[in-house]
């Protein structure tokens, strides 16, 4: 019951808030990182994955290893990935959201983009061809075609063709010893992305899962079959 309240609240107050409030370039302060956010950027204060994720990030030892982040959106996991000392690439399909994290980084640290390449790449079309260490994914993930930026963040196409992209190009960038993690929620079709991932020869392993109000999300490592 207080489930299904909070949902009809969603709908009928907070997402409209939300819609209003992120039509403006906004400065908000995340997990201690002061983030500016442009429209059409993946707003972290606002979505539980991004702070579950940081979250589980937080746990890892990644220092001097090779981190990326497909999708950095406003930079804030690799804000973290920095501070933890990994080698940090961020990559975004947004021109904005490219912006964004590199504008994060010159207010959050004083050596700004030290050990950090910040780059505009369609999943991987325009990442170094390197082997990394730690791969992380909050992808779009409703099945329907991007038809504006402001859906970037949010839809993968009709037939998964963001998750084919990626399952396809995996290979080139990780290896067995490779941790590669995405997150996903409980109101996507989870099996569906699976059955993608198991077409081009991976399986996502269950690691951790998080009920956080009226969503679940879950992190997933992915590993080659």
């Amino acid at each position: 019951m207080l489930d299904r309240l909070q949902k009809i609240y969603t709908q009928t107050f907070a997402k409209p808030y939300v819609l209003w409030y992120l039509k403006k370039e906004r400065i908000d302060k995340v997990r201690g990182f002061e983030l500016v956010i442009r429209p059409t950027v993946f707003h972290p204060k606002f979505f539980f994955s991004s702070t579950f994720l940081f979250d589980f990030i937080s746990t890892l030892n990644i220092e001097s290893k090779q981190f990326l982040e497909i999708g950095c959106g406003s930079g804030l996991i690799c804000l973290l990935a920095h501070q933890k000392k990994a080698i940090v690439t961020a990559c975004d399909i947004n021109e904005i959201a490219v912006d964004c994290t590199k504008v994060n980084f010159e207010k959050n640290f004083r050596n700004g983009l030290a050990n950090v390449s910040v780059l505009k790449s369609d999943l991987f079309d325009s990442i170094p061809k390197l082997t990394f260490d730690v791969i992380v994914v909050n992808p779009p993930y409703f099945f329907d075609d991007v038809k504006t930026d402001n859906q970037l963040a949010w839809n993968c196409g009709k037939n998964g063709e963001y998750f084919v992209k990626f399952f396809s190009g995996l290979n080139q960038f990780s290896n067995s010893e490779s941790d590669v993690y995405m997150i996903l929620a409980d109101n996507c079709e989870i099996d569906r992305i699976k059955n993608i991932a198991k077409s081009h020869q991976f399986i996502l392993e269950l690691i951790v899962h998080k009920k956080i109000k009226w969503e679940t999300n879950f992190i997933f490592k992915i590993k080659a079959i």
